[in-house]
């Protein structure tokens, strides 16, 4: 760590004397699935100031086979060029199995576990030529396993910069690994920015049916080493199937997580089969629409309220304003899992035991319009959770700059 400091040091001195001699810095936005790309709202505000050259790094994830790796690279390249076009530009051949170099003097990363792309990629191996900001994937802070492993990854320990989403975030940080307290700053979660255009377009267009997103999560396994296990869907898959035809008035988007079905499908859990059936099932529904990744902002925005087991979304649903459903196999998962911060979110969502508890949401709360936690839940959301919206990539830019302008002693 004293040796990659020292490395920033003289990186921001580097970055100080080209701005001050108007000169242009290359900033890298490094991510390797387009669903992580946490630091959009940062690239955003970037490349339309002078003084930075920005573009969007696309890394392979090589941690889930070959065959995921090229479906992941195609699909982010795809989605992120589509909207930006040259200034997209991919680290990887899969074919020739080469991979070039990172060139740029700040790197915004997304890329937290050193096994999630190639070596070359890693904060250490990056920091020999940049300053490199870390912006987590997700809202963060949350789960035990935050606590208990994020603290301590050397992608974020090494990080010149590593920016969180609210103040009980950066506490809990710091508090596990005293080493981060140097560079942790609390920036609010800057990916949740666009959002609120999102709203604002969704806002303009009428709609007749309720719309209810479901999102299940993939941590399925429940041992007791297991990291996070926070999936009902094994216990709830038959009832989210159903709730389709229960409820004919209302649409229903189903966004399982990536990883959900690529677990599901390994001979441990259910097989390819089984697999392949249940989402024939769910998408010849005809309220249903079948989501496989991507972009879901458009989504949130649309949505009239959301039923989970998810990580960030338990906290980015709160930037809509709507109810949520929290699925849960018992009250042990909260004690086990959750950090205090989470188990306020918790507290400020419906949370469903059982069938009927999912059922009795839709029916009460999504086309009853009953729903006590509201007004509360909209105080909780604008003094702790939706820090700096809409304006938290500001707060990121500006403190980049903060850090490249400070004289290191």
């Amino acid at each position: 760590l004293p040796a990659v400091r020292a490395r920033y040091a003289a990186h921001a001195a580097a970055c100080r004397a080209m701005l001050a001699r108007g000169e242009r810095l290359k900033v890298a936005f490094l991510v390797c699935d387009a669903s992580m790309f946490s630091g959009e709202s940062v690239f955003l505000e970037m490349r339309g100031d002078a003084r930075f050259d920005c573009f969007v790094a696309v890394a392979p994830r090589t941690s889930r086979g070959e065959e995921f790796l090229r479906a992941t690279q195609e699909k982010t390249l795809a989605s992120l060029s589509a909207k930006y076009g040259d200034a997209v530009r991919a680290l990887y051949d899969p074919d020739a199995k080469t991979a070039a170099a990172l060139d740029a003097d700040l790197v915004f990363s997304t890329i937290v576990y050193e096994d999630q792309s190639l070596p070359q990629y890693t904060t250490e191996a990056l920091s020999a030529r940049a300053l490199v900001a870390v912006l987590y994937y997700g809202y963060g802070g949350l789960f035990d396993s935050n606590e208990k492993k994020t603290s301590f990854l050397p992608n974020i320990v090494l990080a010149w910069r590593y920016f969180v989403s609210n103040e009980a975030s950066r506490a809990m940080f710091t508090a596990r690994n005293p080493l981060l307290a140097a560079a942790t700053v609390v920036s609010g979660y800057c990916k949740m920015d666009r959002l609120a255009g999102e709203l604002d377009a969704a806002a303009g267009r009428a709609r007749r049916r309720k719309k209810v997103l479901v999102c299940p999560h993939h941590t399925i396994d429940r041992s007791a080493d297991a990291l996070l296990a926070l999936s009902t869907f094994p216990a709830n898959a038959d009832a989210l199937l159903r709730l389709p035809s229960r409820f004919p008035e209302v649409d229903f988007v189903f966004r399982p997580h990536p990883l959900l079905f690529v677990r599901l499908a390994s001979p441990k859990w259910w097989g390819p089969e089984k697999v392949a059936a249940y989402c024939r099932a769910m998408e010849s529904q005809p309220n249903v629409e079948f989501q496989r990744g991507g972009d879901y902002f458009s989504t949130f925005a649309e949505s009239d309220a959301l039923i989970h087991d998810c990580a960030s979304f338990l906290a980015e649903y709160f930037y809509t304003g709507r109810p949520q459903c929290y699925m849960l196999a018992g009250t042990e998962t909260i004690d086990r899992h959750f950090l205090p911060f989470a188990r306020r979110l918790v507290d400020h969502a419906y949370k469903a035991f059982s069938e009927e508890d999912i059922v009795a949401f839709v029916r009460d709360v999504v086309l009853g319009g009953d729903d006590p936690l509201a007004a509360d839940r909209a105080r909780f959301a604008a003094e702790e959770v939706c820090v700096n919206h809409p304006h938290a990539a500001r707060r990121v830019v500006d403190a980049a700059l903060a850090g490249i302008e400070k004289e290191e002693s």
